[in-house]
């Protein structure tokens, strides 16, 4: 069966309370879950039920994770064998738009009609939803703490644009602040990242570049700087080298949260940050206590190479 082509509805108007489905390209009708649309124009907010049975029963230790993160779930069955679903509300990542679908049928209605209530009483749960590619299933993630902390809304107030490193119960996410309009450009773009430790006079630094090819020419680069001498520091570089995924945490010009852009960060790559963990921490620890200053190191840095 050839692959259908991307929904075209999807850059038109779409109302509130529409039924989508999360589709498997290039398959008939096989589907890893569906829900409605929360507003007018907006495919990518849905409240449904998301498959958890698929490829395999969901575990006791997940669902422990998602009502200690929610306060509750609620499991329904989705199929006549008995495959369950969460309810549930669906954040769906730009990239994975393309891949939502509408089925027009009885059974369509029967289930709209069915789902309509959440629309009014919205389940606790809500996840950042995107297909991939490589394993060909749909991902799921628990919406990582998309409010920022205040101390960091007031950094970024006060140097603009930027990129941070924040520790959350869900992981570690880099809060990347830009505006609206870049944002929007960075749906579907690649993301190259690399891991380095530079050794200024006065601290090291370990920097994250991140550059999101948006302009093949003038691609968009984020940085984030992180100091081995600070112990809350260390914590999120010691969680970063076990995390399976980079999660970048967009945040538009008022610092409204926009979407959460996921990277794949190997065991390779764990291996090379802790390495240059450990080279950073050998460092700081030669250097004269007089002498450590990491902001100083820091804005030394990015005068010589900004």
């Amino acid at each position: 069966m050839p692959e259908r082509e991307p929904a075209k509805e999807y850059k038109e108007y779409i109302e509130r309370g529409a039924l989508v489905y999360l589709w498997h390209p290039g398959t008939e009708e096989v589907f890893s879950g569906y829900g409605l649309t929360l507003a007018d124009g907006r495919p990518d907010r849905l409240v449904g039920l998301l498959m958890v049975d698929r490829p395999e029963p969901v575990s006791v230790a997940w669902l422990e994770q998602v009502g200690n993160t929610f306060g509750g779930y609620q499991l329904l069955a989705m199929t006549a064998s008995g495959e369950q679903g969460i309810a549930c509300q669906m954040q769906i990542e730009p990239d994975s738009l393309p891949y939502l679908r509408r089925f027009p049928s009885e059974k369509s209605e029967a289930i709209q009609s069915a789902l309509r209530p959440l629309l009014d009483y919205l389940p606790q749960p809500v996840f950042a939803v995107q297909w991939d590619d490589t394993t060909r299933t749909w991902r799921s993630e628990f919406i990582v703490s998309p409010e920022l902390p205040p101390e960091l809304k007031e950094v970024f107030a006060r140097t603009g644009y930027g990129c941070a490193s924040v520790e959350t119960d869900r992981g570690i996410i880099h809060a990347c602040h830009a505006a609206d309009a870049d944002i929007a450009g960075f749906a579907g773009k690649p993301v190259w990242f690399q891991w380095q430790m530079i050794q200024m006079p006065t601290a090291p630094l370990i920097r994250l570049e991140m550059v999101i090819v948006d302009n093949p020419v003038n691609p968009f680069c984020f940085e984030s700087f992180l100091n081995v001498g600070e112990p809350d520091q260390l914590r999120i570089l010691a969680r970063l080298a076990s995390q399976g995924h980079l999660h970048m945490a967009f945040y538009g010009g008022d610092l409204t949260y926009q979407y959460t852009k996921s990277i794949h960060h190997d065991e390779q790559q764990w291996q090379q940050l802790d390495e240059i963990t450990e080279l950073a921490l050998v460092y700081w620890q030669a250097l004269p206590p007089d002498q450590r200053d990491f902001d100083q190191a820091k804005a030394a840095y990015i005068r010589q190479f900004a």
